[in-house]
């Protein structure tokens, strides 16, 4: 018996051949791949219609990363099925009509392995694809941002007046889903519906920033019920003493902490460091704000996530005020006021938006 067929093996056909400087240009990280199935000079391939070349490039990203071989012929898949059997290949089942279409409205440069992958999830949303069939020109900048939005959001009227930058696309994802937790789950169709609406980006990020509002002003929530170690600070004496323990400049926020607006924990448990944990109250419930050990110092990453996760079981959530956040949904997307200033979130910690004691 021969040797087992591995990835690269799948791949090859004979002696590999080298990819000419006009096929790096059109298929750049794919160009070896596509050398490997269409010979130099690659005539077979760059003489196909963009949408196949396309196709070409998603099933040889596919093989290449499976340990399993599919059972696809690729070269006969790409030059001669009809455009429903090769989009039934690409989407591994049915597929929606418009795929191959979407797929010439692509350029003539073929696109990284992600920005596929966003393509094919997006045609599994029957709201997207309205969206994709009408798209004179489909760029994969512009799909990414399609795809970072919540599929509830993946409507025309919300789609169309997304804007440019990733960021703003975020918070705008963000505004939705504090927006479900400020006026409950039962408003989602509403709330879509009428941002739906939008007849422009500063009409929708502002629709958005109305959502963060509460619907009845005054109320304060009780504090969450969290575990036995977690020991509330109820007295300025106590907080003076918590200050001076961890010393730290809580004391600062007594007004706060009288108002009912934030909670202070002193968070003992012997397996870890004592933590000197804050929480603040806005629209959205409690979210944490700040938890540092003694002189400030920050926890480990697996401590804090054990945290997290404890609090998460209890109601509290991570991230940004609801009113910071409004703020920036408008800024985003004002004239007069933006850019907005997004601070820096590359990392899960980053996205916690600790030490947003002020809102």
């Amino acid at each position: 018996m021969g040797a087992p067929m591995t990835r690269a093996g799948v791949l090859l056909f004979g002696k590999p051949s080298a990819a000419t400087p006009l096929l790096g240009h059109v298929a750049g990280l794919h160009a070896e791949r596509i050398a490997r199935f269409w010979p130099a000079p690659h005539a077979g391939f760059l003489t196909l219609p963009a949408a196949r070349r396309h196709a070409a490039a998603i099933l040889l990203e596919r093989r290449w990363n499976s340990s399993a071989d599919d059972g696809v012929d690729i070269v006969h898949a790409v030059e001669r099925a009809r455009d429903a059997d090769l989009a039934r290949i690409l989407m591994q089942g049915e597929a929606p009509g418009g795929l191959m279409k979407a797929l010439g409205r692509m350029g003539e440069i073929l696109w990284e392995a992600q920005a596929y992958a966003d393509l094919l999830k997006l045609f599994t949303d029957a709201d997207a694809v309205k969206v994709l069939r009408h798209m004179p020109q489909i760029e994969a900048d512009r799909l990414g941002l399609i795809a970072a939005v919540p599929s509830a959001l993946r409507v025309p009227g919300i789609l169309v007046n997304l804007p440019d930058r990733v960021e703003a696309v975020e918070d705008l994802s963000e505004a939705y889903g504090l927006a479900l937790r400020i006026h409950g789950a039962g408003e989602a169709g509403r709330i879509v519906q009428r941002w739906g609406r939008a007849t422009s980006s500063v009409a929708l990020f502002d629709m958005a920033a109305d959502a963060l509002q509460p619907a009845e002003f005054g109320r304060v929530m009780a504090p969450p019920a969290l575990p036995d170690w977690f020991a509330p600070v109820r007295t300025r004496k106590a907080l003076n003493e918590i200050a001076l323990e961890f010393r730290n400049c809580l004391r600062d926020f007594a007004s706060d902490l009288a108002m009912g607006r934030m909670a202070v924990y002193a968070v003992r448990k012997s397996s870890s460091p004592p933590v000197a944990m804050a929480l603040r109250q806005d629209a959205a419930g409690w979210r944490l704000a700040e938890a540092l050990l003694k002189n400030n110092d920050d926890l480990s990453d697996a401590h804090l996530r054990s945290l997290v996760e404890v609090l998460a079981g209890c109601g509290v959530r991570t991230g940004e005020s609801a009113w910071t956040l409004a703020q920036r949904l408008h800024n985003h997307v004002c004239p007069d006021c933006g850019p907005a200033h997004v601070p820096p979130r590359n990392t899960w910690r980053e996205r916690l938006a600790l030490g947003s004691l002020w809102d």
